[in-house]
């Protein structure tokens, strides 16, 4: 067999070369797909004529030259963003000028919202998510969309845009992958978080003086709440205190008057016994009572008749 080269000279070849050439193409492309690698954040499914045989690790593997077996790799290990009202680019960094369908959300009180959030998400089951969907990161991506839209016609336009972002994220990310769940996609849903929410460009000023009314509340709410915790527990020290006072002299005064009564008791118990040395006693124990606080004491003579000689009148009056 006659072969034209490029410069016009001829060479013959026999034809069992020729049937060599194509065996050895074969062959060297066999011995190219036998061995295949697998990353460390990957998993390769092994598929033997269209029949999926195994799942591998990382590493290196052995198969059957193509097309016996085919290899599927799947990041498995990576978790993957999706960007809903707005995209993050290398240059240009955050970019929402296009994307305003996308953000635009109609509230349970007929309001409407710019909400921008992102889709966290991981491949678990390789096998689900190559061959059950197909395109399940889109089929992810119109589920989220879907999902963000029935919780935001749910609620109220002021929560949203106050303080209801943290069950907002959570309410989404639980139904998204109930979705996915049912579909058997293969995805693991990891988070979902509203990047922001505003209202519509017309009515933002009067918002934010709302939200600034709010924090101003939420801030006097804080104040008075720390005054409370630091005035109730003094007060109710104070309170504790004087009933704890009380209720030590009710004590005292009651020991006291229990005391003097079982005196008087005692007493008119010995002045039956012995009534004039229980005149006596009582009359020194008055006197030890009341000399104390005489300024002057005079002792006289009992037979004395008259105190006018010994007394001087006017240093008594000074």
């Amino acid at each position: 067999m006659k072969i034209d080269l490029p410069d016009g000279r001829q060479i013959d070849l026999p034809l069992a070369k020729l049937v060599w050439i194509p065996v050895a193409a074969l062959i060297v492309v066999a011995a190219l797909t036998v061995f295949y690698q697998v990353d460390t954040d990957e998993q390769g499914v092994v598929l033997r004529f269209g029949r999926h045989l195994q799942t591998t690790g990382p590493g290196l593997h052995f198969k059957l030259p193509y097309p016996i077996d085919q290899v599927y790799k799947v990041r498995t290990q990576t978790v993957d963003v999706q960007e809903f009202g707005y995209r993050t680019q290398s240059r240009a960094g955050i970019v929402t000028r296009g994307y305003e369908e996308e953000s635009s959300m109609l509230t349970g009180d007929l309001n409407i919202v710019r909400a921008s959030w992102a889709v966290q998400f991981s491949r678990r089951y390789p096998e689900e998510f190559l061959f059950n969907v197909k395109d399940p990161e889109d089929t992810l991506r119109d589920i989220a969309q879907s999902v963000m839209r029935e919780v935001m016609g749910d609620r109220a336009s002021i929560p949203i845009l106050t303080v209801g972002r943290a069950e907002i994220q959570v309410r989404a990310r639980e139904l998204i992958q109930e979705y996915v769940d049912q579909f058997e996609m293969g995805i693991h849903v990891t988070a979902v978080n509203l990047t922001q929410v505003e209202p519509p460009v017309p009515v933002i000023d009067a918002f934010n003086d709302l939200n600034r009314a709010e924090q101003d509340a939420q801030r006097f709410f804080e104040e008075a709440s720390r005054e409370y915790e630091e005035r109730v527990p003094r007060a109710r020290g104070a309170a504790e205190r004087l009933v704890l006072e009380a209720e030590g002299f009710l004590q005292r005064r009651t020991n006291v008057a229990r005391g003097e009564a079982q005196r008087f008791i005692d007493t008119v118990e010995a002045y039956e016994l012995a009534p004039n040395v229980t005149r006596r006693r009582l009359y020194l124990e008055t006197m030890e009572q009341l000399v104390p606080e005489l300024r002057e004491v005079i002792v006289i003579d009992q037979e004395m008749q008259s105190l006018l000689p010994h007394i001087n009148l006017r240093e008594a009056n000074r």
